[in-house]
C-alpha cells in the first residue's frame, strides 16, 4: 500500500517540473479526503496536474468546470460520475451564494474539490468563508527556470508513466490513520507554533489545526509509520498559510520546530538572552548623568545618547531598536557595522572598551543569576552531546517520509546544521552574563 502510493507521488513529480510540493498537497488532499485550492494565474498546468493525480487512483478522471455568477448546483453535480476522483473548479470564488453553499456541501462528500482562483478573496468578502474550508493551499506560478519552461512548452521531454494505486488503498490508509498516534514532541511543536502565530497576530482556527493533524496522520499511515513524528511537521507548510506573501514566513516557522531538540534549543536561546537582559538590568551606572566617552547612536532612528540614563530610557521605550559600536562608527565613518541590542552594547562597552558603567549586583541577586547561568550551561552541554545522534535521527526520519520534497529535506538539514553556530552564540551569551556579574 505505502509503496504504491509512494511510487505514484514520485512518478507525477517526475512528469511536472517545479511542482514537487504542489504534488505532495494534491495527493494528500485526495488520500485524506480533504480539499485543496490553487492560487495563481491561469495557464500554469493545474488541469494536467489534476488529471495525472486523479489518474493515479484506479485511472480515474478529474472533472472540470469554470464557475460564473450564474452557475447552479445541478451544473456542478452533473460533472461528478463514478470515475471522477476530483473536481477542478476554475474561478471558484466567483460563485453566487447558493453555488458557494453547494460547493461547501460537495467538499464534505466523497469527491475531492480542487478550487482555483487568481487571488485570495478579501476577508470581508463572502467568498473568504469558502476559501477557509480548503485545508491544502498551493501558490502556483509560471515556470521559473529556462530549462523547465522550454521542456514544458516544447513537449519533447519523454513523459514518465503514472504509477497507480486503488480506492481500496485509500480506504486502508484512512482506516490505519485512525490508530496513528502523535508523538509528544510534535504536540509541543504545534503549541509552540500556535503561540508564535498568536504573538504575530495570525489566526489559525482550531478546526484547521485539527484537520492538519489528521492530514499528518494520513501521511504517516501511507508511509507505513505507527505515529506522527517530527519528520511530518513540514507538511504543515501546505495548510497554515492564508496569503501567498506569507508562504515563506510560515515555511520558516514550521521548519524551525521540526528537528529533534529544536524546541529545547529555542527555549535555551530565549532563556540565555533573558538572563543577560536581567543581568544587565541588575547593573546601574556609577553616575548616570555622567557623559559617555563617545556618543552612542541608535541604528534604527539615528538618535544619539551622551549618557547611560538616556540610553536606558530609549531602550525601554523602544526595546527592538539596536545600537552601533561607537568606536567603529566614529572612527571609520562607516554605516556598515554590527548592530547591538541594549544589553549587547553595554556588555561590549564594559568588556572591550573598559567603560566604567556598572555597579556591583546585590549578593543574593548575583548568586541567583550565576546559578541560573550554570544550569543553562549544563543544558547547552547536553544539546552539544546529542548533536550527532539527533542529526542521524533526523536524516532517518526524512528519508522514510516520501511526502517531503528533496528541497524540503535539504532546507530542514540546513536548519538543523545551523544549531552548531547557535550553540556557540548561546555560550557567548552565558559568558556575557558571568562577566557582567563578576
Amino acid at each position: 500500500m505505502s509503496e504504491k502510493i509512494k511510487a505514484a507521488v514520485e512518478s507525477v513529480r517526475k512528469r511536472h517540473k517545479e511542482r514537487d510540493g504542489i504534488v505532495t498537497g494534491m495527493f494528500l488532499s485526495v488520500v485524506s479526503g480533504r480539499n485543496m485550492v490553487f492560487v495563481g494565474p491561469e495557464g500554469t498546468g493545474k488541469e494536467e496536474l489534476a488529471s495525472d493525480v486523479c489518474g493515479a487512483v484506479d485511472g480515474k478522471k478529474a472533472g472540470q468546470y469554470i464557475i460564473s455568477a450564474s452557475t447552479s448546483k445541478s451544473e456542478l453535480t452533473s460533472k461528478i460520475t463514478n470515475d471522477t476522483a476530483a473536481l477542478v473548479l476554475d474561478d471558484t470564488f466567483k460563485a453566487n451564494s447558493e453555488t458557494m453553499n453547494a460547493v461547501a456541501d460537495m467538499m464534505s462528500a466523497n469527491v475531492t474539490i480542487f478550487g482555483s482562483s487568481p487571488d485570495v478573496p478579501s476577508e470581508s468578502d463572502e467568498a473568504y468563508s469558502l476559501y477557509d474550508l480548503f485545508l491544502f493551499r498551493a501558490f502556483i506560478e509560471p515556470m521559473r527556470s529556462d530549462a523547465s519552461f522550454l521542456s514544458a512548452v516544447s513537449g519533447k521531454e519523454k513523459k514518465v508513466a503514472v504509477s497507480k494505486f486503488t480506492s481500496a488503498d485509500i480506504e486502508s490508509v484512512r482506516k490505519a490513520a485512525e490508530n496513528i498516534s502523535v508523538d509528544d514532541d510534535v504536540l509541543e511543536a504545534i503549541l509552540s507554533l500556535r503561540d508564535l502565530f498568536k504573538d504575530a497576530g495570525k489566526y489559525v482556527s482550531d478546526a484547521r489545526w485539527k484537520d492538519s493533524v489528521y492530514a499528518m496522520k494520513v501521511a504517516a499511515a501511507a508511509a507505513g509509520e505507527k505515529s506522527v513524528s517530527v519528520s511530518f511537521l513540514p507538511l504543515l507548510q501546505h495548510t497554515l498559510w492564508d496569503w501567498p506573501e506569507e508562504i515563506d514566513e510560515i515555511r520558516a516557522a514550521v521548519f524551525s520546530v521540526c528537528t529533534p531538540g529544536s524546541l529545547e534549543m529555542n527555549s535555551l536561546y530565549a532563556e540565555s538572552e533573558e538572563l543577560l537582559r536581567l543581568s544587565v538590568e541588575s547593573k546601574g551606572a556609577v553616575d548616570e548623568s555622567a557623559g559617555f566617552p563617545r556618543i552612542i547612536h541608535c541604528y534604527d532612528c539615528n538618535s544619539s545618547f551622551p549618557t547611560l540614563k538616556r540610553l536606558k530610557e530609549h531602550s525601554m521605550s523602544r526595546p527592538r531598536h539596536t545600537y552601533a559600536d561607537p568606536h567603529i562608527a566614529s572612527d571609520s565613518g562607516s554605516q556598515d557595522y554590527v548592530k547591538y541590542s541594549y544589553e549587547g552594547l553595554v556588555t561590549l562597552l564594559s568588556s572591550k572598551y573598559n567603560w566604567d558603567i556598572f555597579r556591583k549586583s546585590e549578593a543574593s541577586e548575583k548568586e541567583q543569576f550565576l546559578k541560573e547561568a550554570k544550569a543553562l550551561r549544563e543544558t547547552k552541554k547536553g544539546i552539544e552531546s546529542n548533536y550527532d545522534s539527533d542529526r542521524k535521527k533526523l536524516m532517518k526520519g526524512l528519508e522514510k517520509n516520501f511526502w517531503l520534497t528533496d528541497q524540503d529535506k535539504k532546507d530542514i538539514l540546513t536548519v538543523f546544521d545551523l544549531r552548531s553556530a547557535e550553540i556557540v552564540e548561546i555560550g557567548n551569551l552565558i559568558d556575557d552574563v558571568e562577566f557582567i556579574l563578576e
